[in-house]
Parts: structure tokens; sequence; C-alpha cells
């Protein structure tokens, strides 16, 4: 049976209208051929939003897609899908980052600089950028935050404010300030002669210690020499203390004949007696030598 021209052209059309819907049905659904791709594991702290399907970037050109999100106890498991032509450094970095003003969310990985490659199946730990909406929720809170402010402050003002005292404790600065001025410009010819003294006593102690500086540097060197000297003079301070505690402890021993004396009550009492008659015979000696010694001329 033979076919008109137009049935062929509705046949072709069909077939590669239904070819072109298989294909893209493939393309929408991730398919790809498993001997083009590998495997490699992002783990992050939160996606926000990564879908299977998604694009993976390398150095800003799609390279693979994201094949799996898996949530685990702390983290996510992000599984993607590396054109095989493609190879990773082992220190490339990977981050979810925002496109576009509607935020979409796609993954880019940056590459190192490692002459080693990454494996099929490697793990890599993953970073996550903040989006618009995060930045969003984040500006909502600083504006609350400032809010609060803004009200804790006019609550302040206001109290400052309370019967005009704001406004005294301003006119009170405002004088303050005015007579602080009224005094410095009065006193400015003297200011500068304190200034002018100073800088000329500055000038003078300079001079006294450049004319000086021979004496000066005797004086410490002799300090230095002092100061090696201490050493041994503590040395010979501490010999005569030591000297003079077995000096006062031997009179205090009975067993030393100084010891013994000061210690014997009875001896001291007797010396003590007759010391006092020898004093008192000196006296008489003086006033009646005559009584002692007589002298005969013959």
């Amino acid at each position: 049976m033979a076919y008109s021209k137009l049935e062929l052209k509705v046949g072709f059309t069909v077939f590669i209208a239904g070819l072109i819907l298989i294909v893209g049905l493939m393309w929408f659904q991730g398919f790809k051929m498993e001997k083009d791709y590998y495997e490699i594991y992002a783990v992050f702290p939160q996606v926000g939003g990564i879908n299977p399907g998604d694009k993976v970037n390398v150095n800003g050109v799609e390279k693979g897609t994201v094949k799996r999100v898996s949530l685990r106890e702390k983290d996510v498991m992000v599984v993607m899908d590396i054109e095989k032509s493609m190879k990773l450094p082992e220190d490339s970095r990977i981050m979810l980052q925002t496109v576009g003003i509607m935020g979409a969310r796609v993954v880019t990985i940056v590459m190192g600089k490692s002459t080693r490659m990454l494996e099929p199946g490697a793990v890599i730990q993953g970073r996550y950028d903040p989006g618009i909406s995060e930045a969003i929720a984040s500006l909502g809170s600083m504006m609350e935050e400032l809010r609060s402010l803004t009200d804790n402050l006019e609550e302040i003002m206001g109290t400052f404010n309370e019967n005009g005292r704001l406004r005294r404790t301003l006119d009170n600065l405002t004088e303050i300030s005015t007579q602080l001025k009224s005094t410095i410009e009065v006193n400015a010819p003297k200011i500068d002669r304190s200034i002018n003294s100073f800088q000329s006593s500055a000038q003078r102690v300079d001079s006294m210690l450049d004319k000086n500086s021979t004496m000066l540097d005797s004086i410490i060197t002799s300090v230095n020499a002092a100061s090696r000297d201490l050493p041994t003079l503590v040395k010979n301070i501490d010999a005569v203390t030591r000297n003079l505690n077995e000096i006062t402890n031997g009179l205090k021993s009975d067993s030393t004949t100084a010891g013994a004396i000061l210690s014997d009550r009875e001896f001291l009492d007797k010396l003590e007696r007759t010391l006092k008659n020898l004093d008192e015979l000196l006296v008489d000696i003086k006033a009646n030598p005559g009584r002692y010694m007589k002298v005969e001329i013959f």
C-alpha cells in the first residue's frame, strides 16, 4: 500500500517529536550514561534547597549534576556525578552558593593545585555560604535589635529630658566651655611664659648634663665598683656577726672562765664590795695622806 506524502510527513514529525520528548525526559530526570561520570561525595552542615539534578560547576563551568541528597544525623551528604574527563585535585574546595536574584542554589567546586587527584567515591568537607534569604532573615533580626536599641535611647533621652534636665545640662556644659575658653584667653601669656620657662629649664639641664658628663660617668663607675664589692662586704659582716655570736654564747656558758665569773652571783657581790672598799680607801688617802704615809727628816 502506497503512503501519501502527507502521511509520511506526519509520521516523521510524530517520530521526531517523540524522540525529542524521550530525550528531554531523560535529561530532566538526570539520565546519564554511567561510563561518562564518576561519583564524588560532599558533606555540608545544611544544603538550603539543593535537589537532585541541580548543576555542579567547576571553576564556573558546568561539569556535573547533583545525583542524591541524604540527610544524616548531624549533616547532609550530597552525592555528585562528575564528568570522567574532569579530574579534581585533592585540595579542591566545594561550596554551596546562591546564584541569581531568585536565590537558586548551585554546587561550586574550586580546583586546587595538588598533583594528586580525587578518586571516585572520595568524600570532601563542603562549605555552606548563606544566600539572599538567609541574609534577609539576618537583616530582619538586626532590624529588631536596632528597633530595641532605638527604644532604649528614646527612653534614656526621655529620662534626661524630664523637667528640662537635659536642657539645663547642655546649658551648663556651654557655660563651662565659655568660662574655660575665657580663662585660657586671659592666662594665655602666663601659659606661654610657663612653657618658655620649662623649655629654658630643660635646656639648662641638658647643658649641665653635657658639662658634667665626665663626672657623672665617674660616679656611675664608682657605684658599679661599690656594687661589685658589696658581696665581699656582706660576707665580712656576716663573719663578724658569727664571731660576736660565738663570744656572746661563750660569756653565757658556764664552761668558760668568763662565763663562770659572770654566772657566779656571790663572786660578783664580793667583787662589787671590794671595789667599793677600794674606792673608799682611795678617797680617805686623798683626804688624810698623813695617816698612811709618815716622812721623817733627819
